[in-house]
């Protein structure tokens, strides 16, 4: 009876022995800092960055206060930045195709050896806001969002291998979302634009985009607010030899001699139209307060001086889609009417 009770025995103490060294190994793993930086973590103001643009880095440790440590930063191998709880990093984010290597290594008050290694590689993407709202022929400038426009967002990423040379973007990769949501249906591999269809009820709302390559190896990130407005309407002289002079808008007055007759041309901006016709278009023409229904389907109206007359008249129009019901504008001028027996002082008050 003895033996069995001598061989439990012998395990028990066998146990105890194995127990008290695996407690003692453990122990010593504890307080032996691996090197690359278990203990301190970096954490950058910009995931991002453009080339050149400044970046804050920031040193952190959750088992150690690292704010009575000295600590040395390093770029590419070269100490940029040592002293005594200077846990903060400003520096520039490299060329495009280039990496960064940033080393923090951090030594507490009782000698143990913190580190951390961060690469910061840069990129850019410009988005290009266009809408489907109408615009004259050869119209050169940016046409704002207006209510209910259809919205297409175009990136043009700016990404570089080692060698700097670009990505073609159609090799991309892009996550869109709007707001915080991601627009899966639009994303994914080569998607470098979005279309975004006029809601009834328009709120602003930012657009961003997060660029990679196919490893994930390079990245890049954009954005873009779309704020929306009302349409407008412009008036343009309706030359009958030259057509319309789009190079200049009627500001407020036209005048107008006895000899000759004008034509005026209201043009809708931001409207949703076709290019040719009015589409679903209603106009309203209105002289001295007064409607003219005869002319709701022309855009443009002769005005003709009276004879041996001289005057004003107030000109205005009134521009709605009928479909998309947010879009509406008005806009106006008047028309001086010039007699040939006047001389300028007659006309100094139109």
């Amino acid at each position: 009876m003895s033996r069995p009770l001598l061989s439990f025995m012998a395990i028990f103490a066998l146990s105890a022995v194995f127990t008290l060294y695996s407690s003692v190994s453990k122990q010593a793993l504890a307080q032996s800092v691996p090197v690359n930086g278990a203990g301190i973590e970096l954490s950058t103001s910009i995931n991002n960055p453009e080339p050149g643009q400044m970046i804050t880095i920031t040193a952190r440790s959750y088992s150690a206060d690292i704010s009575a440590s000295n600590i040395t930063w390093t770029a590419d191998g070269k100490m940029v930045k040592k002293g005594l709880g200077e846990n903060v990093l400003e520096i520039a984010a490299p060329p495009l195709g280039k990496t960064l290597s940033i080393k923090v290594t951090a030594i507490t008050s009782n000698g143990v050896n913190l580190n951390r290694s961060l690469n910061i590689k840069s990129g850019s993407v410009d988005l290009i806001v266009e809408n489907n709202g109408y615009v004259p022929p050869f119209f050169k400038g940016k046409l704002p969002v207006s209510y209910q426009n259809t919205v297409k967002i175009i990136a043009i990423p700016h990404l570089a291998d080692s060698s700097g040379k670009e990505y073609d973007p159609q090799t991309l990769v892009y996550k869109w979302k709007k707001g915080s949501q991601v627009i899966e249906n639009q994303s994914g591999y080569g998607a470098q634009s979005i279309t975004l269809v006029g809601e009834l009820v328009p709120r602003n709302y930012t657009v961003t985009v997060i660029v990679s390559t196919r490893d994930g190896s390079a990245q890049t990130s954009g954005a873009a607010t779309v704020s929306f407005g009302s349409p407008s309407v412009a008036f343009y002289v309706d030359d009958p030899l030259y057509g319309p002079l789009f190079h200049k808008t009627i500001n407020d007055i036209v005048r107008i001699g006895t000899e000759r007759e004008t034509g005026v041309l209201a043009v809708p901006f931001g409207f949703n139209k076709p290019e040719k016709g009015l589409g679903n278009l209603v106009l309203a023409w209105l002289i001295n307060g007064y409607e003219y229904p005869d002319l709701a389907s022309n855009q443009s109206v002769i005005l003709r001086t009276p004879d041996n007359t001289q005057g004003s008249s107030d000109i205005s129009i009134s521009v709605r889609n009928k479909k998309d019901i947010l879009q509406g504008s008005s806009a106006g001028f008047s028309a001086v009417f010039i007699s040939n027996q006047a001389s300028n002082a007659d006309i100094v008050n139109f």
